[in-house]
């Protein structure tokens, strides 16, 4: 079956959970609720984004403040591209933590135009609930997760390792540039979530055990950053880190001056400065 056969036999499954979930025995949870504490890789994801080549990524102060516990970067940002002089223009994506299971696990990352103001399938299992308009989602990329197999650990003076180590799982998309001119000319945004579910589960399309990153937005304009705010024209200051085409990393501050100018690979968590 190929990628893109695979992608919209998911969208079918997720629409026909959007379905299930408006039945009576699924509105009785309203979506549900995750009882215990906050748990990394357990009962919700992060998800941080870092320009890759032809990016620069632009954060206000307010979008800066976006950026919840556990993320590395802020959850709102704009980024601006070139599409008509650069052929390949890249995004990195992080996401985070992938405990190590005994099972085999599906990642997702899925994108909507809009968002929904309740969630359209319910996901008990996660903090973080499904914020995305289901009939306008994509999915942005998919991953197999093999089971991993877990050590005991030795036991020492200083102590012992958790059997079961974190990881985090990191990817490149390369951006439509035949597209992005019609994000900027409506100033569209992409809404986007990770999620993350056994693999049996995944294959039987019960989309409800998913747990979920929270909600990223990016939004796109011309080759460099803004001087006032895109939503409401207010003047805005922007910090913003830039990667060229050869792989060069600038950082600047919300002044325009240089910080740091570096070579980094494509996807650097090295942009994690706007958040400062």
């Amino acid at each position: 079956m190929s990628n893109t056969t695979t992608k919209k036999a998911i969208k079918k499954a997720l629409i026909g959970a959007t379905v299930l979930a408006s039945a009576p025995a699924f509105a009785k949870t309203g979506g549900g609720s995750t009882e215990g504490k906050s748990q990394l890789g357990v009962n919700h994801l992060s998800l941080d984004l870092t320009p890759g080549r032809g990016v620069t990524a632009c954060a206000s102060d307010a979008q800066v403040a976006t950026k919840t516990g556990s993320n590395l970067t802020p959850n709102d940002l704009i980024l601006a591209v070139d599409p008509f002089a650069s052929t390949y223009i890249e995004v990195g994506f992080h996401v985070r933590d992938i405990i190590a299971s005994k099972d085999d696990h599906v990642l997702l990352l899925v994108y909507s135009p809009t968002t929904s103001p309740s969630p359209q399938i319910p996901t008990p299992k996660s903090e973080n609930k499904l914020q995305l308009d289901v009939s306008a989602l994509e999915i942005l990329a998919i991953y197999n997760l093999p089971k991993q197999a877990m050590l005991s650990q030795p036991s020492t003076r200083l102590g012992a390792a958790n059997p079961a180590p974190h990881s985090e799982v990191s990817f490149s998309v390369n951006l439509d540039t035949s597209t992005l001119p019609v994000f900027m000319q409506d100033n569209e945004k992409a809404h986007l979530q990770a999620a993350l579910l056994t693999k049996s589960a995944f294959e039987a399309g019960q989309y409800d055990r998913m747990i979920l990153s929270e909600l990223d937005t990016i939004a796109f304009v011309k080759m460099t950053c803004p001087t006032a705010n895109p939503d409401t024209n207010e003047p805005t200051e922007y910090a913003e880190v830039a990667v060229d085409d050869a792989g060069t990393m600038t950082v600047s501050d919300k002044k325009g001056n240089v910080t740091k100018t570096t070579m980094t690979g494509s996807m650097s968590m090295g942009a994690t400065v706007i958040t400062k």
